[in-house]
This record gives structure tokens, sequence and C-alpha cells, in this order.
């Protein structure tokens, strides 16, 4: 074997080398990010099946809130992002004799 040869094959072999090293590091990184791809959409996954619980805790929070003009539950409300207006009142129902009379006869 000439030393052209031998400088070749080794030369070969070392970008080998470094061609397996890259690729096992390339493996264990997407390993590692398949992990992490995984554990987030586990996480979603949850959100999404806790939403409507969610939903019902913030609404109870905010009738609630409304109810009392509880200011603190408001505040933590809108630190979060959440805004309530309350409702006004219904009216009253007519006390008993003073809605529409009777009509007359003639």
């Amino acid at each position: 074997m000439s030393k052209n040869q031998y400088y070749t094959v080794t030369l070969i072999a070392a970008a080998s080398l470094l061609a397996m090293l890259a690729s096992i590091t390339l493996g264990y990184n997407n390993a590692k990010a398949r992990a992490e791809v995984n554990q987030r959409q586990q996480f979603v996954q949850q959100s999404v099946q806790l939403e409507g619980l969610y939903k019902e805790i913030v609404r109870a929070l905010a009738e609630l809130g409304a109810r009392n003009n509880d200011g603190d539950v408001k505040a933590m409300l809108q630190k979060n992002g959440i805004t309530y207006t309350a409702n006004a009142a219904a009216p009253a129902p007519p006390a008993a004799g003073t809605g529409n009379p009777a009509p007359v006869r003639k």
C-alpha cells in the first residue's frame, strides 16, 4: 500500500467516524426533542379535557363576585384577562292590586 493510499483510507475512516458521531448526536437530540413534544402534547390534551371545568369555575367566580360586589374577585379575574359586567337587577313584579284593572262592561 502506498503512502497516498494509506492517507486516503485513513481520511475516509476519519470522515466515517465523524459522520457516525454526528449521527449519534443527532439521534440523541431527536429523541430528546420528541420526548419534549410528547410532554407538551400530553399537557395540551389534558388542558382540553379540563377546559369545561375551568369555564365553570370562572363562571362561578364571576357570578359570586358580581352577586357579592367583591372587588378582590373581580381584580383577580381581570388580572388573568377575564372581565365581566353585572347585569342590572330585574325589575320587581307589580304588587297585587296595582296591575291592569279589570275591563269595564257597558
